[in-house]
């Protein structure tokens, strides 16, 4: 059953001298009058959803708060805190690529959610993987049209081999079925002038995880796309003075009153996905270049990639040899 929620996600734009998005300190007072704003306007169902700074920012805001609290809620609030300080240390670089990547097809995205939900992270990371690098890339100005369609049939083969060693039977269809449906998406992206894709739908955002994914409207891109002149007004708020209050206020004001004089805004904001999908994706046929990969083994696999390169050394060069010396396969 799809559900959906509203979701008020706290976005920070203002960035460092390297360029980096950093998220400005909030008071304590800032912090609850934010949190009391939300709630004034959506009661106590709204989700709100901070980045993990924004987490670990709140975290340290909490801490003058105490003076409110009793001693066993303190040392509760000590020893979740503690917990959640003690994973962040383990979530270090390379580690983090277990972490799920969404294509927008929230059938598509539960499905391969819910395949590899019992799977190690290592497992995880090469399904996950599979849509980063082959699949929905952020910029195709290294590769041919010709080498990115490839890229995505090279990533088919990958799924299949998951399907094949380390799924679940009763999910191996489905996963590859849902697999397909995030390459069709990507075959179907454009290119712009500076290489940066665009694959026609917004990303997915969800609550849960596994079979229990759980997909929520994106409040800020549907101002974007619903309406440009209040999503510019938006943008322009300067958030460096109150830690961002102002900009969350106006966008709960916003949606607010659109969803009252539009009270079919958010169906609509998402057929326009739906329409995408129905005309663009569904009816594409994928690249078949690697379709001589074999996948019976890790072996395999590597001998055939290996003879590929060797009989065509200029195509995909680069990353069919990152592909060979990844730790996965070695």
């Amino acid at each position: 059953m799809e559900i959906n929620r509203n979701v008020v996600r706290y976005e920070f734009r203002t960035t460092d001298e390297h360029g980096n998005k950093i998220m400005d300190k909030m008071t304590k007072e800032e912090t609850l009058k934010a949190m009391q704003d939300v709630r004034s306007q959506y009661g106590d169902e709204v989700i709100i959803e901070f980045s993990g700074d924004g987490m670990a920012a709140l975290v340290e805001s909490k801490k003058g708060m105490g003076s409110w609290m009793t001693r066993e809620q303190q040392e509760d609030m000590e020893a979740r805190n503690a917990a959640f300080q003690s994973e962040i240390k383990q979530l270090d670089g390379p580690v983090l690529n277990h972490l799920p990547e969404y294509s927008g097809i929230y059938e598509a995205d539960k499905a391969i959610a819910a395949a590899v939900e019992h799977c190690s992270k290592e497992e995880q990371a090469f399904v996950y993987d599979i849509i980063r690098q082959n699949f929905l890339i952020s910029n195709s100005s290294s590769m041919t049209e010709e080498e990115r369609q490839a890229n995505i049939s090279l990533g088919m083969k990958k799924a299949e081999y998951a399907a094949g060693h380390f799924l679940q039977e009763s999910s191996r269809a489905s996963f590859l079925n849902a697999m397909e449906q995030v390459a069709k998406l990507a075959s179907a992206g454009k290119v712009g002038n500076d290489g940066k894709m665009d694959y026609g739908i917004s990303k997915g955002k969800y609550l849960g995880h596994g079979s229990g994914l759980v997909r929520t409207t994106d409040t800020v891109d549907m101002m974007r796309t619903m309406d440009p002149e209040a999503y510019e007004e938006y943008k322009s708020i300067d958030s460096s003075k109150d830690g961002g209050v102002a900009s969350l206020k106006y966008m709960l004001n916003w949606h607010n009153n659109a969803v009252k004089k539009r009270p079919s805004m958010v169906s609509a904001y998402e057929k326009q996905s739906e329409e995408y999908i129905e005309k663009n994706v569904k009816g594409r046929t994928l690249d078949t270049t690697f379709d001589g990969i074999k996948t019976e083994s890790k072996e395999a696999f590597l001998e055939s990639l290996r003879a590929f390169q060797k009989n065509r050394p200029d195509f995909l060069s680069s990353l069919i040899s990152k592909e060979i010396v990844g730790k996965f396969w070695n």
